[in-house]
């Protein structure tokens, strides 16, 4: 049952994919947008593209599915092929890029630190630098640049946090209500960001190490340096979980005055699924030091389907959905045009296939259901779309808000308007990052770099 789960990492990169194609189809028809939310879309747009990318071709390289630190002794890598290898290089070059473009986009996106003329023009080199520069060490330093280009995470949990903290202070201490403009699009952000390891927040606020030695430290080998990886566990894994300490504390004060929201309604959910699964995991430590001192078949599968259920979900299931609607909701893409308005309700239809296909194949780890069923429920999910999408869309876009005019309330954004070689940039950046991650990919799967 919980090797069904394998084909979830497809769906979830192809729905990736086909969200990124909409949005950036509707960032180049927005046109009265302010600067940094169309900028901003574009960046998610990528985003999603390049993640989409980077998951599917982890998918295809057809490694197995982990099931515990038993079968680390037992691990075979996939056959050397020449397929392999491409997937194994493109996989890297797009992390690289999609890490690019998460430490980017907090720079304009709720709120806009580089305000110049030339910002457009600074994210694009930045974009294209970091990734050309870490896929060229990837190829002779795998590990070491793995671990460093996974830190950068934390820079953009860290400025979306202080965003959070500074606005929710406005709104709840200052009494200004159209501060939460700011401070809710920062913490949907974190969650979508970085949400697939906060659901064992509490874990890695008392006993991380039951976890990391058996688990991390035992599949790194003795050859490695274990500094790299600990500073990167202890950066990312430290900035979010204060990150959503934070939230638990102002969503909570929040809520007490002035009544529950998406974000609250989120934010309560972590805390109880991080409760919930510290629980389940303080059931399998006898296990997991088993598999260190002694010999052990294995996590049991209850709770591999419980982790894929939190963990997993939360990174296919939930950070899609955050993002639509952040775009739609905090107004990065004009969705109220009639032309524009049918690829936001494509949106939603894709959406609905991801939350239908993924809650199958939860009841089906449960209960054997057979494929002629589930494909009819699927069917009958996606046929109610198609009738309700208009009424979905106008849920999501009940209480539009732009981040962008606030901030003009207060005269903290400057007016700008890019000019067409500063556009020219970001389109080449982009493009010079797409063609070199497939001629290197194809090089690596002829020649076998590094």
């Amino acid at each position: 049952m919980y090797a069904d789960f394998r084909s979830l990492e497809a769906i979830s990169a192809l729905v990736n994919i086909i969200l990124g194609a909409i949005t950036l189809i509707l960032a180049s028809r927005t046109k009265r947008n302010a600067w940094n939310e169309l900028f901003a879309a574009k960046l998610l747009g990528w985003f999603l593209i390049f993640r989409g990318i980077s998951m599917f071709s982890g998918y295809l390289q057809g490694y197995e599915l982990w099931t515990g630190p038993s079968t680390y002794s037992l691990f075979e890598a996939p056959s050397d092929t020449n397929l392999f290898r491409f997937f194994q290089m493109l996989e890297s070059i797009t992390l690289c890029a999609e890490i690019a473009i998460m430490c980017s986009i907090p720079l304009f996106f709720p709120y806009p630190f580089l305000q110049t003329k030339n910002a457009q023009r600074t994210a694009s080199v930045f974009i294209l630098m970091f990734t050309i520069i870490m896929s060229g060490f990837f190829v002779f330093f795998p590990y070491e640049t793995s671990m460093v280009r996974y830190g950068f995470m934390a820079l953009p949990l860290l400025i979306w946090g202080f965003v959070y903290v500074r606005f929710s202070l406005k709104e709840l201490k200052h009494g200004d209500e159209e501060a939460r403009t700011i401070s809710s699009p920062s913490g949907l952000l974190i969650l979508a960001m970085i949400g697939y390891w906060m659901t064992d927040w509490l874990l890695w606020l008392t006993v991380p190490e039951k976890w990391s030695t058996p688990v991390w430290v035992n599949s790194l080998g003795p050859d490695l340096n274990l500094n790299f990886f600990f500073i990167r566990q202890s950066l990312i894994l430290g900035v979010g979980t204060c990150c959503l300490l934070a939230m638990f504390v102002f969503e909570g004060i929040r809520s007490s005055r002035k009544g529950n929201s998406v974000l609250t309604g989120l934010t309560f959910g972590w805390f109880i699924v991080g409760i919930i699964s510290f629980i389940a995991d303080y059931s399998i430590f006898d296990t997991l030091e088993d598999c260190i001192y002694a010999v052990c078949d294995g996590l049991p599968e209850e709770w591999l389907i419980y982790n894929t259920f939190t963990n997993t979900l939360a990174g296919y299931l939930v950070q899609p959905i955050v993002l639509m609607y952040v775009l739609l909701n905090y107004d990065l893409v004009d969705s109220g045009r009639d032309e524009n308005g049918t690829y936001a309700r494509a949106m939603v239809i894709v959406l609905v296939v991801i939350v239908s296909s993924t809650l199958i194949e939860m009841v089906q780890s449960i209960i054997p259901i057979g494929e002629i069923i589930t494909s009819a429920v699927l069917a009958i999910g996606i046929a109610a779309a198609i009738g309700w999408e208009k009424a979905i869309m106008e849920k999501f876009l009940a209480q539009k808000n732009s981040s962008a005019a606030y901030l003009q309330t207060i005269n903290e954004i400057n007016d700008l308007e890019f000019d067409s070689s500063s556009e020219r940039s970001f389109v080449i950046s982009i493009s010079t990052i797409v063609i070199f991650a497939f001629i290197l990919s194809i090089l690596n799967a002829a020649l076998g770099l590094g």
